[in-house]
């Protein structure tokens, strides 16, 4: 073999070995780099905003994570979300009540939560939820609600059910009441204003709305007194995208986690300083700051911190007593997963 032979010989084997190299590394390389996620955008302060406002941290860049914000031009809550997530118009669901979740799965969506968001437990209702009427209203018991008229956030969500719950519970039936879509924000206004005769209000709503005077609870309305202590609600993704895109839903939701024990943490030492940063995002986002004042970092606990089989089953139950379901036609794992959640693999 001549010089010339020689030289040419290990050109052409660097070359390969180069290419084989290059294959190998772009097989072993994460795909998922540059993966966009798409969310709903909130005027409320985001976990990532209230977590880098307490401590100069950016979780999104911090895990690689790519967001696109979408706006919705829909009323909020758990179902609008659902049914852009459907509708391909965003990646992520940041949150939905259970009986949502169920009622997609069950007509063939292709959905999973991946990660518990609202917790209820004795001490703390979920950040407190339930029906309010006037101080003057004809109405103090669920007996009383037959001819009635709720206010409602939307259909097909926790509020509808709830109520269909505890309705039965005292031999009542939904068919004996009119719920009434009305926006959160514009409950209180309806409440007031004799547009509705109670309103099942929620979370900061609620809070806000008892602060202000001149309503009550009725008993037995309360996300605890109606199912107990239990998760309810989920974050998750649409299959297909859960599928194509592994690394980037881990990663997401390892940035979500982290946030949000961040924003739990730091309230437990300080609430009046995260309520704070709570309200100069608002104000930079040009929402009201005055809901920061009943803001509770509470909602979630770390003492649950995984979806469980009951939690859903509780509701699957629900739907079949219903008639909205038959009997096996779903189980819990077929709505949910832990395996992306960060803390699972330890368990």
């Amino acid at each position: 073999m001549n010089r010339t032979t020689k030289i040419s010989l290990a050109v052409v084997i660097g070359l390969v070995t180069a290419s084989i190299g290059w294959f190998a590394f772009k097989k072993t390389t994460p795909q998922n780099d540059n993966v966009v996620i798409r969310e709903l955008e909130s005027t409320a302060p985001t976990q990532w905003e209230l977590a880098k406002k307490l401590t100069g941290r950016d979780i999104l860049e911090e895990e690689s994570v790519k967001l696109e914000l979408i706006r919705s031009v829909q009323s909020s809550g758990g179902t609008t979300s659902l049914q852009a997530l459907l509708a391909n118009n965003i990646d992520v669901c940041s949150e939905s009540a259970w009986p949502a979740w169920i009622n997609v799965i069950a007509r063939g969506g292709k959905i999973k939560a991946l990660l518990d968001i609202c917790v209820t437990t004795k001490d703390n209702e979920g950040g407190q939820q339930g029906m309010l009427v006037l101080d003057d209203s004809s109405i103090h018991s669920i007996k009383d609600l037959p001819g009635k008229r709720i206010a409602v956030n939307v259909l097909g969500a926790e509020s509808d059910y709830v109520i269909r719950h505890f309705l039965k519970k005292n031999g009542l039936s939904i068919s004996q009441v009119e719920l009434v879509v009305v926006p959160l924000e514009q409950q209180e206004q309806m409440l007031r204003s004799h547009q509705v005769d109670a309103a099942c209000i929620g979370r900061v709503a609620f809070d806000m709305t008892l602060a202000s005077g001149g309503v009550r609870q009725i008993p037995g309305t309360t996300n605890y007194e109606t199912k107990g202590e239990s998760v309810m609600s989920g974050l998750g993704f649409r299959n297909d995208f859960i599928e194509k895109h592994p690394d980037a839903v881990r990663r997401y939701i390892r940035a979500y986690d982290i946030s949000r024990r961040i924003i739990y943490s730091e309230f437990q030492k300080d609430p009046q300083r995260v309520r704070k940063a709570y309200a100069d995002i608002s104000v930079e986002k040009g929402s009201n700051p005055v809901v920061a004042k009943y803001f509770r970092a509470t909602l979630w606990n770390p003492d649950f911190p995984f979806i469980v089989d009951k939690d859903i089953q509780w509701w699957i139950n629900r739907f079949v007593d219903d008639g909205l379901l038959k009997l096996g036609q779903l189980k819990p794992s077929d709505i949910y997963t832990n395996e992306f959640n960060p803390l699972y693999k330890k368990k």
